[in-house]
């Protein structure tokens, strides 16, 4: 905003950010969506991290008829349990995470026979896991699911379940933990010997790279959730709009930036897109139902690349995911062995349903 602004924000127009902390659960977001929209009388809503308060907000976006564009929430429930005008999700949803961690599983350890799941009991962690065990087991179906471990939402302890999985020995872990609870797991389990054990893989794990350091080993499978943006892929050298991005953000803010920083910034960059795309359109500022009309089939470019809106207000990009090697450049660990796969071959097709769409899913 601050570099937009100072350009001129949206043709000529800047822009007042008001910041509100998406903390204390889905009803209290509830009220400051509408507070921003009733009381301060907002043009749009950008935001939203969490699964359970997406799923709270989106229909109030719809009573309120207020532009919202949801940056995360990687619940594939959004956009299939919701009817949505005025909201758009400006990212994959968790079935890219999925489908590209279970190809990637299959290429680099063919022989997998059994599996287990630790996850957050909430919404984004049943869908992810869901996802990702129906995926897996439609591609190899002789794998045999051996835990299914289920933790209250940032638990930041996690002794049993690292015992549990200590006890079954399952050849491969899955794990949608984020934020604080990744850290505190990636920490716990290094030291009890987890992941000399197992192949684990952390589909929001490129998130906690720079806080675990030297105690998330090396050869750990990870993602961007959902598999958004990384800070060295696509390479800064050979890409402007990332080399920008990347050394504006580490100068600000003495860190490289992370899947939310990327979610971020793909929302307001389409949000300013869609305007720009209506303003060209209807020769005026526009209003809402322009900026919508706009918004669907736009494209828009990124640090990590183009993202492109559908028509079922879902966006679609590439996504990545790779294992983890300790950097002495970097001071902790980063992704190699990447692989890429287009948003078309990760995401399910317009008016098909996320889980229907793994269940028949193609190599």
């Amino acid at each position: 905003m601050d570099k937009w602004n100072k350009e001129g924000g949206i043709r000529g127009v800047k822009v007042k950010l008001i910041e509100v902390d998406e903390a204390g659960g889905p009803d209290k977001q509830v009220t400051e969506y509408r507070r921003l929209v009733l009381d301060e009388q907002v043009d749009a809503v950008v935001g939203y991290t969490s699964s359970a308060n997406c799923l709270a907000i989106a229909p109030v976006a719809e009573e309120l008829q207020m532009l919202t564009l949801v940056h995360v929430c990687g619940t594939h429930r959004l956009n299939e349990d919701i009817k949505l005008r005025y909201t758009f999700r400006t990212s994959n949803h968790q079935a890219a995470d999925s489908v590209l961690g279970v190809r990637y599983l299959l290429a680099v350890k063919p022989d997998i026979k059994t599996i287990a799941g630790a996850n957050d009991d909430y919404a984004w962690g049943r869908d992810s896991w869901m996802a990702f065990k129906t995926a897996l087991l439609r591609l190899k179906p002789d794998v045999k699911v051996v835990a299914e471990l289920w933790t209250r939402l940032q638990a930041g302890e996690y002794s049993a379940e690292i015992s549990k999985l200590l006890a079954v020995k399952p050849d491969f872990i899955h794990s949608s933990f984020w934020g604080g609870g990744l850290v505190t797991f990636v920490k716990q389990a290094s030291a009890r010997g987890l992941f000399d054990q197992s192949l684990v893989y952390f589909s929001t794990g490129t998130q906690v790279l720079q806080d675990v350091k030297g105690d998330m080993p090396d050869g750990v499978l990870v993602a961007p959730r959902a598999t958004a943006g990384y800070f060295l892929y696509p390479d800064p050298a050979t890409h402007p709009a990332q080399k920008e991005f990347v050394e504006s953000y580490h100068a600000r803010f003495g860190r490289y930036p992370d899947y939310v920083s990327y979610r971020t910034y793909q929302a307001f960059a389409g949000l300013r897109a869609a305007y720009e795309k209506a303003i060209d359109r209807t020769g005026r500022w526009p209003k809402t139902e322009d900026v919508i009309a706009a918004f669907e089939g736009l494209t828009w470019e990124t640090p990590l690349g183009p993202v492109t809106m559908r028509r079922d207000h879902q966006a679609v990009h590439a996504g990545i995911v790779g294992m983890t090697k300790f950097s002495p450049q970097y001071g902790f660990p980063i992704m190699e062995r990447i692989i890429a796969q287009p948003g078309e071959k990760i995401m399910p097709p317009v008016g098909v349903k996320t889980l229907d769409w793994v269940a028949r899913l193609e190599e």
